[in-house]
């Protein structure tokens, strides 16, 4: 009876998140945190949390650190290179949230407190057995493996301490470890879980490893070069620059720097927490990763030289912001981080980079503007040109049958944006059209339609998709006499048919075959083009619950009461963005 109520108010979202939303309030007004962390700019709980695993916590990956597309929301705890270590509740409160991915954070818990804090814990192998029960009620109800489901306060309280789960390797993960968030349940931002009590032992100071300098107009210079330069750092914690030498540069210019972290029980390079830089003696950026919204994350593109990651593989984070950039991690910006240089004017820069704990190391060098322009004094009609995109506005342009239409702030900069269009070739049905080039990042998605310049059938329409070379589909839907698709990175775009069903590749059945000695039955399964829309198994004809672990294309069900002794028939059918369906049928003995 109890979990037919958890999943009546799992159905019910919208409406528990609002009575959710009400209680954690309430809890958040109510509660005064007992002392202030003084490397945070607010006040959090330092003695309300225990750790969330009953080993030491080793740290794989910090709180904000880089990662492609996304900071990193969280951190990541060692466990050992193994599963199943138990997790425990960090405090006490109630399980607001379970949800279950192919991909992403796969196995895990959300833990609403009354003091108006969340913990996730992710990538988990299994729930404790009460949980579990829980969600296999909700998969078997929907018929479905992936399940996200927000819960009443009342239904699943737990208690500081408790056990929640076992570590695992679900989801994404690259390897065993416990992913572990905390999340403020009212603005939704992730917060360093560091600043919140949890005890990891660091002596060791930040480690600095080069400072790029860029001229940021036509008119700038850096040591009689007109592209940026990048100088490798020594003499942690420390550090200087270029020997000592002081750097000729001119224009204006903005500076960005390399920097890693180490814990005192770990050798993982890590992100560090903060850094600030000061032009004589004057703060002019800050950045500290304290807290974000998970809306902006993907501005990390913005935040670091995207460029320079694509192809050296650096991390440089710019210490001057771009206007699109929306990120909150920033404060005390003097001209967004853009140094004007005058000429003959000397800047005595430093940085100070600081972890979490406070450790902290230092690197001073000096820029000197010249007293003249090296070159030629040029003005710039960039402006005005056809291919010139302000950031601030919608961009839409039109080029044969392809149109794109960008929304404002898809780019973080205004930009010359490249186009081309190149005549169809094979089965494409249109031309190709390349917009921009992989280095120019954009924030959200953007509309990509495109006029099909051949016939096509009735039944090709419906198959019909934008296939972005390299990067597989931008999706499709045939509308209006085109094709309409939406993307996220820039390229080169033409339609294409996918009209080939995914691919079912038994592992441990056959037909006729006797697996009362197994656990499981084991397929991968996979799509040529436009992806895994769903995959629905039977058991003479009855659904039963398949696990899907999408970074080894792995489907398997796990023998349970919906398999007695005896003989069966297994039935799996997947069907893939473009409903192209596939089937697999096997008869065999449990």
């Amino acid at each position: 009876m109890r979990f037919k109520k958890i999943y009546h108010y799992a159905l019910k979202t919208i409406a528990t998140f609002g009575l959710s939303l009400l209680v954690i309030t309430n809890f958040a007004f109510n509660y005064s945190y007992p002392k202030l962390n003084d490397v945070a700019d607010r006040v959090y709980p330092q003695d309300f949390f225990r750790p969330p695993l009953d080993i030491p916590i080793v740290l794989a990956g910090t709180f904000g650190e880089m990662r492609p597309n996304h900071f990193h929301s969280g951190i990541d705890i060692r466990t050992n290179s193994q599963e199943g270590l138990p997790v425990y509740a960090v405090g006490e409160g109630y399980i607001s949230r379970i949800r279950v991915q192919a991909s992403g954070f796969g196995y895990a818990l959300y833990i609403t407190h009354p003091n108006g804090l969340v913990s996730v814990y992710a990538h988990l192998q299994r729930y404790a057995p009460e949980f579990t029960q829980a969600m296999r009620k909700m998969q078997y109800e929907l018929h479905s493996f992936e399940v996200d489901s927000l819960l009443h306060p009342t239904l699943l309280p737990v208690k500081k301490g408790q056990l929640i789960a076992y570590s695992g390797n679900s989801g994404a993960s690259q390897g065993p470890h416990l992913h572990f968030e905390i999340r403020d349940a009212i603005t939704e931002e992730t917060i360093n879980p560091l600043l919140c009590g949890f005890e990891v032992p660091d002596k060791v100071n930040p480690y600095i490893q080069a400072v790029t300098i860029y001229p940021l107009n036509e008119n700038s210079s850096i040591n009689n070069l007109k592209v940026k330069q990048r100088f490798a750092a020594s003499g942690r914690p420390e550090y200087t620059i270029n020997n000592g030498n002081i750097i000729n540069a001119w224009g204006t210019v903005g500076i960005g720097i390399e920097a890693l972290d180490l814990q005192s029980n770990s050798n993982n390079n890590n992100g560090v927490y903060s850094i600030e830089l000061k032009q004589n003696g004057e703060r002019i950026y800050f950045s500290k990763v304290e807290r974000f919204f998970f809306k902006d994350t993907r501005a990390i593109n913005s935040h670091c030289d995207f460029k320079e990651r694509n192809n050296s593989g650096r991390w440089v984070q710019k210490s001057f912001v771009d206007p699109g950039n929306q990120l909150t991690i920033y404060k005390d910006l003097t001209n967004r981080g853009r140094i004007a240089l005058e000429p003959g004017d000397i800047y005595n820069m430093e940085y100070i980079v600081k972890d979490v704990k406070g450790n902290t190391s230092t690197l001073k060098f000096t820029i000197n503007c010249l007293e003249k322009n090296p070159y030629e004094l040029k003005f710039s009609n960039v402006r005005n040109s056809k291919d010139f995109w302000p950031c601030e506005v919608q961009n839409k342009f039109t080029l044969g049958n392809f149109t794109a239409t960008f929304p404002a702030y898809t780019f973080y900069d205004s930009i010359l944006l490249y186009r081309a269009m190149k005549p169809r070739v094979g089965n494409a049905y249109s031309s190709s059209y390349t917009i921009g080039n992989s280095d120019i990042p954009a924030h959200g998605m953007f509309d990509v339609w495109i006029k099909p310049e051949r016939e096509m059938t009735p039944f090709q329409l419906s198959k019909a998709l934008i296939v972005q070379a390299g990067r597989g589909s931008a999706g499709g839907l045939y509308q209006d006499g085109v094709i309409k698709g939406k993307a996220k990175t820039m390229g080169s775009f033409y339609i294409g048919v996918d009209s080939i069903a995914p691919s079912i590749k038994p592992i441990n059945i056959s037909n006729g075959r006797n697996l009362s000695k197994s656990v499981r039955i084991s397929v991968k399964i996979g799509d040529n083009l436009s992806g895994i829309k769903s995959y629905k198994a039977y058991i003479d004809d009855e659904w039963v619950l398949m696990n899907y672990d999408q970074k080894y294309a792995l489907l398997f069900y796990v023998f349970d009461e919906n398999c007695v002794e005896g003989k069966h028939v297994f039935r799996l059918v997947v069907t893939d963005m473009k409903d192209n369906k596939s089937q697999y049928l096997a008869s065999f003995t449990r």
